[in-house]
Order: C-alpha cells, then structure tokens, then sequence
C-alpha cells in the first residue's frame, strides 16, 4: 500500500510540473529558437526548416526522461512566419504528448528584423497501461484509472524577437499563459500573468577573411514549477559552418556543463552535446544526451505574395 501511494504522489507532482518542463529540458535551442521563443517562427526568410530532436537525460538512470521531438518552421507570403512541434517524453511509467502550433509576423524596419509570435499547444500526460496489472493496484481505483486515461490541457504562449543589422539579437517569450491565468485566479499564484518568461540575447561575431563566426548568448529561464536557471552559451562556426563547436555553463539546480559539436553539408545539418551535471546525481548516472539533425528547403522565389491583391 505505501508503494501505491507513493506511485500515486510521483504521478500528481509529475503531473502538476508536466506543465512545464519541455521549457527547461532542451540544449540545443541554439540552433532551433523554435522551442523557446514562438516569434522565431518563419523568421529565417528565405528558408523552410526541418528539425528532428533526441534527448537522453540523465543515461544510465532507470527510468530517466527520454524525449522526441519533430518541428518545422517556414516563412508564409511576405511577413507571416507558420510553425509546428510534436513532442513526446517518457519519464519511468509516465509518458508526455505535446502539439503547438505557432504564428509569427515579421516587419522590417530599414536594417532591423523584428518578430511578434503566439503559439497554442495542447499537452496530455498519463500512466502507462501496465501499472493496471500491477498487483499493488486495486481494481476500480479513480485515481489510477483517471491516470491512466490521462490528463489533458490547453495552453498558449507569447514571443518577441529582434535582429539589429550589426548581428546582435535578443528575444522574450512568455509560456504557459492560460495555466498562469488559472493559477492567478484560484490563487495559487502571486507573480501575475507574466509571472515567467525566457529571456534570449547574444551577439554573432562574424570573421570573414578567416571564415570563422563566434557568437556568445545568454539564456534566462524562469518557467513554471522549474528553478530558476541560467545558460551561458559560446557557439563558434569554422570554414562557412562546416565545423560548429560550443559550450555551455547552465547556473542553478546545481549547475551544469555541456559540449556541442555540428556540422552543416549542403542542406542538412548536424548537432550532437553531452551535459554533465556538476551536483551529486552525477555519479548515479552517464550525463545526458541530445541529438538534432536538420533539414532546409530554400524558398522559391516569385511566389504569390497575397498582400499584391490590395496595393494600388
């Protein structure tokens, strides 16, 4: 009985901080802004992005999360960017489906590339079918069954994101809206409606008779039931991105270290980084892994441009 009733307490906090976590788990936003900012969406105007994400967290550990996510992102007409994520996550019993979508406008003010974005996501978490046949379970237990059924919500987001000429960029974005509403309401939340946020800057150095970029960035993340953290990023590109290499120092919870290396062959891409948990929990497991391969198709130009329908 202690064991169910423990299985049951590990189901509610997973189920509570389901609503957040996607946040705080991915490494390589770096090169997919994607997962932490909607107003990314379609902002690369010239390309349609394919990305395909593995994470493994914390290998070696029974039950560590593992996670999978595939992701486009494209630019529609003259200033309308479209994107689209299905991500899942396995933590132990418990399996996570994510669907968003997101919507972004692009304006261009003389050399400054500014984004505004909203995505709408719907989550479902649930117990696996097995812990039925558990024999700890009593049959016709509501909270197991209703478990196993899954939890279900909707939530939204807001993003902004600039690119001045000189090859600075930063942008904030605001997740899980409608729960932090519902939170205000009931009040179990005293911060407001923009009580979180992720808040992305850096700047991108390019060299060009050596062939080389280097572009440091810091990321700010505050997000639902998740400590609050803070990345520091170095990402460096040589002989026109061909070879990427980076590293990352992540403050809070502990802190940890990661490596990224990639590569880029005509129109795909390759990211490959290793975290290393610089806490105690590191010697029970192997670090954690993340994998991202891309695709891009080049936008065709003389496309029909809707907003021709009204000049003149």
């Amino acid at each position: 009985m202690k064991k169910l009733l423990l299985l049951i307490a590990c189901f509610s906090f997973l189920a509570i901080n389901s609503n957040a976590q996607y946040e705080a788990i991915f490494s390589h936003y770096q090169v997919n802004k994607l997962l932490i900012n909607p107003a990314t969406a379609g902002f690369d105007q010239t390309n349609h992005k394919l990305f395909m994400n593995v994470r493994n967290q914390w290998s070696g550990f029974t039950g560590a999360p593992e996670s999978y996510s595939l992701s486009y992102n494209g630019p529609v007409g003259k200033s309308l960017g479209l994107g689209a994520l299905v991500f899942t996550e396995k933590v132990a019993a418990f399996t996570r489906y994510r669907m968003q979508l997101s919507y972004a406008f692009r304006y261009n003010i003389k050399q400054t590339k500014l984004g505004f974005g909203m995505s709408t996501e719907f989550n479902r978490t649930r117990l696996d079918n097995s812990i039925l046949n558990d024999p700890l379970y009593d049959t016709g237990d509501q909270i197991i069954e209703d478990g196993v059924d899954g939890y279900r919500n909707f939530d939204a987001s807001f993003g902004a994101y600039v690119e001045l000429p000189e090859g600075t960029f930063f942008g904030l974005s605001m997740p899980n809206l409608i729960n932090n509403k519902l939170d205000e309401i009931s009040g179990e939340s005293s911060g407001g409606l923009f009580n979180y946020y992720l808040f992305n800057a850096g700047h991108r150095f390019a060299f060009d008779k050596k062939n080389v970029t280097i572009e440091p960035s810091v990321l700010i993340k505050k997000v639902r039931n998740v400590p609050f953290l803070m990345d520091l990023n170095l990402k460096a590109g040589f002989l026109d991105e061909k070879l990427i290499a980076g590293l990352t120092y992540r403050m809070g919870d502990g802190g940890a270290l990661a490596f990224l290396i990639g590569t880029k062959y005509k129109n795909f891409q390759f990211y490959y980084s290793y975290d290393a948990f610089m806490g105690d929990f590191q010697q029970y497991n192997s670090g954690s892994h993340e994998i991202t391969v891309a695709y891009q198709i080049k936008r065709k130009k003389g496309g029909f441009d809707r907003s021709k329908k009204y000049r003149n």
